[in-house]
């Protein structure tokens, strides 16, 4: 069989071939099972200005089914190998993904948007479908689509704008972006804000703000029980998501064209006095470029914990399931919400504190949606799931 020029014969596709990729390494609580080598072909290569690889195991090894990966925050093209691609691969998935085209901080250029996200997972789909006849001689019989946090909400849009491309999609805890309702740009102010008088920082708040302060943390979304995590989150994500997503979106308000600084993380008032309720119509025309519109044209499963730190169930999960339904787009969504889980897996290897991993989930309702897709078997009923055990009895990668 002859092979394109840049595709390159991998010995073993997974990590225990590659290497762990340390974008990867960050998001799992523990690596998923690897029982196997995958020998296969690896394509390297840009896509509209991103970073992508295609891997496709061996003929004998593939399942008919290509899966295109929506990579999570502003992470690398291998930042899914833990969460999805180890197990893809041995369930004998071609696999795709990219960086798209915004790794890192490139979207503190008011100039790059996260717009560019559609056209660049439309590219890299259509790539590795045109990889997937090259190398098995046939199209593949079904095309899904997963992803998590910034790669959910790139798995929301696919399908409302793509659907033609895909069979369905799998998302967990994907961003959700609306004008009229919450969504980064209006919690995380309040968060950066509330969270240092909470925990009375300065040492002269009295209780009564203290007080006020939490239960204004709450009203946002926050679950209560979380609270032990938050310090973790707003010195990981929420200081630098408020920069870089309001740099990105609100480039007039001028603290946010403010180069980054270390010292927020002690003092964040300079960024986290945004006025979010006052500039929500002028950022509201940035909003619409990338906004979530409820109109998915193929099946959908969500999974997202309730103990979101970062995205909080109710106004991303929920919310976003409530446009979809509003849309009467609803027999086509389940939304599972998982109990104790949180946003990021890797962040309980440390802190476990009765949270648990979403990754199983995740694994499973990829299994729901082939089943769904292929097979007509419905998946299980929407609502919340505390144990695995209640959402599937099938052996699972990322299980333990």
């Amino acid at each position: 069989m002859e092979k394109s020029a840049t595709l390159q014969e991998v010995a073993d596709l997974t990590s225990r071939g590659m290497g762990v990729d340390p974008d990867a390494d960050a998001l799992v609580y523990r690596w998923p099972k690897v029982e196997r080598r995958i020998p296969g072909w690896l394509w390297q290569g840009r896509m509209q200005g991103a970073k992508s690889r295609v891997q496709l195991p061996r003929p004998d090894l593939w399942n008919g089914r290509l899966l295109i990966g929506g990579t999570p925050a502003v992470r690398g093209e291998r930042s899914l190998d833990g969460v999805l691609g180890d197990i893809a691969l041995q369930d004998g998935y071609a696999f795709a993904t990219c960086d798209k085209a915004t790794p890192s901080l490139v979207l503190r250029d008011p100039n790059r948007s996260m717009a560019e996200w559609l056209p660049v997972y439309k590219a890299l789909t259509e790539q590795a479908r045109e990889l997937v006849t090259e190398v098995y001689g046939e199209k593949s019989r079904y095309t899904y689509i997963a992803g998590l946090s910034n790669g959910g909400y790139v798995t929301r849009r696919m399908l409302e704008e793509y659907p033609q491309l895909f069979d369905g999609g799998v998302e967990w805890e994907g961003v959700f972006w609306h004008p009229t309702r919450r969504h980064l740009l209006t919690t995380l102010p309040e968060w950066v804000m509330d969270y240092p008088v909470f925990l009375n920082w300065r040492g002269d708040y009295t209780l009564t703000e203290r007080r006020q302060a939490h239960e204004r943390l709450l009203s946002t979304g926050l679950a209560a029980v979380s609270e032990p995590f938050w310090n973790d989150y707003f010195m990981v994500y929420w200081v630098v998501s408020l920069w870089l997503y309001g740099r990105n979106l609100d480039r007039q308000w001028q603290p946010f064209a403010v180069q980054w600084s270390n010292d927020w993380l002690r003092d964040p008032s300079f960024i986290g006095k945004y006025p979010w309720a006052e500039r929500r119509q002028e950022i509201a025309t940035e909003i619409d470029k990338i906004a979530n519109t409820g109109c998915i044209g193929k099946p959908l499963l969500s999974v997202a914990g309730n103990w979101d730190c970062l995205i909080p169930f109710q106004n991303h999960a929920q919310a976003y399931a409530e446009l979809v339904a509003f849309q009467g787009r609803a027999a086509w969504h389940r939304l599972y919400e998982i109990e104790a889980g949180n946003h990021v897996d890797a962040m309980l290897r440390g802190k476990r504190q009765g949270q648990q991993p979403v990754q199983p989930f995740f694994e499973a309702a990829l299994h729901h949606l082939e089943a769904w897709v292929e097979e007509g078997i419905l998946p299980p009923r929407a609502g919340k799931y505390t144990r695995i055990e209640e959402f599937t009895g099938m052996q699972l990668y990322s299980k333990f």
